[in-house]
Parts: C-alpha cells; sequence; structure tokens
C-alpha cells in the first residue's frame, strides 16, 4: 500500500515535469505586455490531516538527504498556515520555467532514490497535496532598496492575499499594483515588505500572489494601523485606486503563514 502511494507521488511528479516541459514552449504575447518575471517559485500547499509529527520526520529526513547540496532543489522554506495545512516554498532564482524543471527533476530522482523507510514515511506524512509555480514580478514589489532572501527569513510571519481577477485585466491590474506602491511611497510608507507573485502552472489563471512579511502577527498589525494613518493624506486616491483594484477582482483568499525553520533548508531562501 505504501508502495502503490509512493508510485502515485513519484508518477504525479513525473506528469507535473512533462507538463511544464510543454509549457516552456508556449509563452503568451500577452505575458511580454506585462510585468517580467525576475524569479519562479514552486509552492506545495500540504493537506496533513493529523499527520503533524509524521510530516516533521518527513522534512527532517529530507534535509539530511540533501545535505551538501547547492541545488534549487536543494533549498525550502516550511510554512505553517493551520493544524492541518502546511506549505513549503522553494525559490528558482535564476533560469525561469528551466529552472523549475531542473528543480522538479531533482525532487523525482531523489524519490526514486528513497529507502523502504524514507518510502513509508513519504506515503504517511499527508494526506494530498498541490504543486503550483508562480513567478514573481520584482518590479511590482515593495521592499527595501538592498534587501536580500535573509530579510525575509528575519520576519518570518507572511500575510497573504491570493487575487483572482478577471479575465483580459492581468494588464489593468498590474497597472494598478504600480499606483498603489506610488500611493505608498508618496507618504513615506518605508517599512512595508510585500512581494507580488503572478501565478503560472496549476494556479487558476489569472491569479496573484502577495505576501507581506513582518516580525509577528503583533509587528503586522502596528504597521497596518501606522499605513492606515499614513494614507489619509492621500485617502480619495487610494480608495479611488482600490476601487478600480476591486472591480477586476473575482475572488479573494487571505490567510497567514508562518515558518518553521527547524524543518526549513537554508530558510534565508524564503
Amino acid at each position: 500500500m505504501k508502495q502503490a502511494h509512493h508510485q502515485a507521488h513519484r508518477l504525479h511528479r513525473v506528469f507535473f515535469v512533462s507538463l511544464l516541459t510543454i509549457c516552456l514552449c508556449s509563452a503568451s504575447s500577452l505575458e511580454a505586455q506585462m510585468a517580467e518575471p525576475t524569479n519562479m517559485m514552486v509552492m506545495d500547499k500540504y493537506d496533513i490531516g493529523g499527520a503533524g509529527p509524521v510530516f516533521a520526520e518527513y522534512f527532517e529526513m529530507v534535509q539530511r538527504i540533501y545535505e551538501g547540496e547547492t541545488s534549487a532543489a536543494s533549498s525550502w522554506g516550511i510554512y505553517w498556515e493551520s493544524p492541518t495545512v502546511r506549505y513549503r516554498l522553494a525559490a528558482v532564482p535564476e533560469a525561469g520555467l528551466n529552472g523549475v524543471l531542473e528543480l522538479m527533476s531533482d525532487r523525482t530522482a531523489k524519490a526514486d532514490a528513497f529507502s523502504s523507510d524514507d518510502q513509508e514515511l513519504f506515503g504517511a506524512a499527508w494526506e494530498g497535496r498541490q504543486t503550483t509555480v508562480w513567478a514573481e514580478l520584482g518590479s511590482l514589489n515593495y521592499m527595501p532598496e538592498n534587501w536580500d532572501y535573509e530579510t525575509v527569513s528575519g520576519n518570518p510571519f507572511h500575510a497573504v492575499r491570493v487575487v483572482y481577477i478577471k479575465q483580459g485585466e492581468q494588464e489593468n491590474f498590474e497597472r494598478a499594483v504600480q499606483r498603489m506602491n506610488e500611493l505608498n511611497r508618496s507618504v513615506g510608507i518605508n517599512d512595508l515588505m510585500m512581494r507580488v507573485f503572478r501565478g503560472a502552472l496549476g494556479t487558476d489563471a489569472p491569479v496573484y500572489m502577495f505576501r507581506s512579511a513582518s516580525e509577528s502577527m503583533e509587528a503586522h498589525g502596528r504597521k497596518n494601523s501606522a499605513h492606515r494613518a499614513a494614507r489619509e493624506a492621500i485617502i480619495d486616491q487610494w480608495q479611488e485606486n482600490n476601487r478600480l483594484m476591486m472591480s477586476m477582482y473575482r475572488h479573494v483568499d487571505q490567510f497567514s503563514n508562518f515558518r518553521v525553520d527547524r524543518l526549513s533548508r537554508a530558510p534565508a531562501n524564503r
């Protein structure tokens, strides 16, 4: 049974890699008119049910397997959303979708080499998994000028907003995000740490993800209150841009993540 479960996950990975290979050859002309991706990110959402301890044991095992390696597949951050939901975020800072393909191929090769005990752990660590690819849009980020991933590592609490927008509104939405950033800068907001991603393979596109990092939930709340007070000076422009953005929405999901460093490898990478 465990072997069959492992085989099903391996086939999922192979299918995902094959689909990604096809997507490498099908770039959209519309994307050329939008913000250029600066990095790619692979995000795995795990439904762990009651398998929290086993999930932790699995990623401790994978850390050992990747010890000493420096590939994109060897670095990730584990994020806690709820007692039953976890995420793994893995950066692909260079090589775009080709880098994503290499990452997924590396993961598949490692899984194929699992021992029987590793396979059993793999099959018991979660009840379901969804893998998606996201393109980071550096020109839309709102980060300190000289930020790096250690900056993110020092702020483990992430407020996450996933915005599903109407078909054909991508360019307009990205312009509205740029306008939002301009308005924030005009009132001197300098502690916002927001990264913007556009959904790619595996997502219900068109969709965008905003990840705002803070030291803690309390720090996030204090920053939000200070930002709202600062925007009073530009409230009319702010509300007008908000109404424009909301007119493009199909649906919005909001939740929070907190990184678990002991299960993350090179946690500064996410």
